[in-house]
């Protein structure tokens, strides 16, 4: 199924470790703080379970940003997917996949973001491709 380029993004990585280190650094609280924010730092809280929530804290260039969640689908370390609300997706949650798989002696990370409001694709992809440039120094 394609993403439609005016409401969702899909970004492909390949990462220096195994997909169950990335899956970790995708669900430890301690792990996300590291990455989890394109500039300075981040906070999580995580219950990490189908129906559980979460909570990240963005903090850099002067502002503070709120993201909250809730997972739907936690499938270690295969499949996570979770609803994503932050003062830039609308008015109803956007929903991120994020799906691992072994590729080459590192993971395959495809990340989907979905239902963003028309015109945020773009600068949460450029969001997205920051982080997760951070997190593959977490793992690597």
């Amino acid at each position: 199924m394609a993403v439609d380029p005016t409401t969702g993004l899909e970004i492909r990585r390949v990462l220096p470790a195994t997909p169950e280190e990335v899956f970790r650094a995708w669900t430890d609280p301690e792990l996300m703080a590291r990455w989890m924010s394109p500039v300075g730092t981040a906070e999580a809280e995580v219950d990490l379970r189908a129906g559980g929530s979460f909570r990240v804290v963005m903090r850099g260039a002067g502002r503070e940003l709120e993201h909250t969640g809730e997972y739907r689908t936690v499938e270690p370390p295969a499949l996570l997917v979770f609803t994503w609300s932050s003062p830039f997706t609308g008015d109803g949650p956007s929903v991120v996949t994020v799906r691992l798989a072994e590729h080459d002696g590192g993971t395959e990370l495809t990340l989907t973001h979905e239902h963003l409001p028309p015109g945020a694709a773009a600068s949460h992809a450029g969001g997205w491709g920051r982080m997760i440039a951070k997190l593959q120094d977490v793992v690597g």
